[in-house]
């Protein structure tokens, strides 16, 4: 049999090879998966030569039941259309295919029992494990991942329990970074839209603010929490925080689109950012140095978050019984001109 013939008669199987060959198929078998002891390395020559000629492609599918694992990771993402996930996702893609990974990227579910069937249909279809950068306080992922011993890295997500090995930016050092910022420019009355207190990030900057106000020099500083980092979630926010009391004379929003939302509720009330109210974001995504006024907002350091959660993830599938372990990246704070010194003038008139 040539290639040609081969490829009219369909796809080349090991029965062909081995008919090409003059040997059993458990012998081509066992060549072409390099079973060491088996067959002699002259043989081996012989039936990789005769396969490579006849374009002989493995079946992944029957490796698959053999091995019970693909060679396919699946990224579980919370919001397509959140643009700080894809250049994670890109970042991941690229580094598992190094190691000759595939990706299959799906979008978490809302409810709990649909988020419990996700996994259980990507553990079904043997995934080699999940990277996850969705995961929620008892989140249900997460049960059927440990129920399924699916090798499991969360990426710019933690838990709390640190069951599970993760990537995530230190936020305590990015509600830090902003404070020490805003304080710089003269502003004591800031105000902070968290996010949803089920994730891991919320919980973090959230907790991490309200610790750092409480020090002397701070006045008033408000929190009010988003429903979700969307931004018609963080108009939502906005809208109750601007009614709540006094204004503050700065805003430091949990992600970017929450404080997207945030200025669309400013400008609808006539508020100028930043003479009224200086504005802060938090993840630096794509073009937020475009808007009116580029917003200053926290970098995650996207690029290192990528080739770490996928550096845990090809350890944990080399070592399945390996501890989990945290490591942390440093954010940076990107300046810009949605915030600016405190005018006293300003002051007194939100006071």
């Amino acid at each position: 049999m040539t290639a040609s013939t081969a490829a009219a008669a369909g796809p080349v199987t090991i029965d062909d090879i081995a008919r090409a060959a003059g040997v059993h198929p458990a012998t081509v078998s066992r060549a072409l998966r390099g079973v060491s002891g088996k067959v002699s390395p002259d043989k081996r020559a012989e039936i990789e030569r005769i396969a490579r000629e006849l374009g002989y492609q493995p079946n992944a599918v029957a490796a698959s039941l053999r091995t019970r694992q693909t060679n396919i990771a699946a990224i579980v993402v919370p919001d397509l259309g959140n643009p700080l996930f894809g250049p994670i996702v890109q970042g991941l893609e690229q580094a598992l295919r190094r190691h000759r990974l595939l990706c299959l990227v799906a979008q978490t579910p809302v409810a709990p029992a649909e988020r419990r069937e996700l996994i259980v249909a990507l553990a079904n279809r043997q995934v080699s494990g999940l990277l996850i950068l969705a995961a929620e306080s008892d989140d249900p992922m997460l049960e059927v991942a440990r129920q399924r011993r699916l090798p499991t890295v969360l990426v710019n997500r933690g838990s709390g329990d640190r069951e599970f090995s993760s990537v995530v930016s230190d936020d305590r050092e990015s509600v830090r970074l902003v404070l020490e910022h805003l304080r710089g420019l003269g502003h004591r009355r800031i105000a902070h839209i968290a996010g949803p207190a089920a994730s891991s990030t919320g919980r973090a900057r959230r907790a991490a603010f309200e610790e750092m106000t409480r020090a002397p020099g701070f006045e008033a500083c408000p929190v009010v929490e988003a429903a979700a980092f969307t931004r018609a979630a963080g108009q939502d926010a906005a809208g109750r925080l601007l009614h709540a009391g006094p204004r503050p004379t700065a805003l430091f929003a949990a992600n970017d689109l929450i404080a997207l939302g945030a200025l669309d509720v400013l400008r609808a009330q006539g508020l100028a950012v930043p003479r009224d109210l200086s504005l802060v974001g938090h993840n630096d995504m794509p073009l937020v140095d475009l808007i009116d006024p580029p917003l200053t907002t926290v970098r995650v350091a996207v690029e290192q978050m990528s080739a770490q959660g996928a550096s845990l993830f090809m350890e944990h599938l080399r070592e399945p019984a390996l501890a989990p372990s945290t490591r942390v990246l440093m954010p940076t704070l990107v300046v810009r001109g949605s915030t600016a010194a405190l005018d006293a003038g300003a002051a007194h008139e939100a006071a």
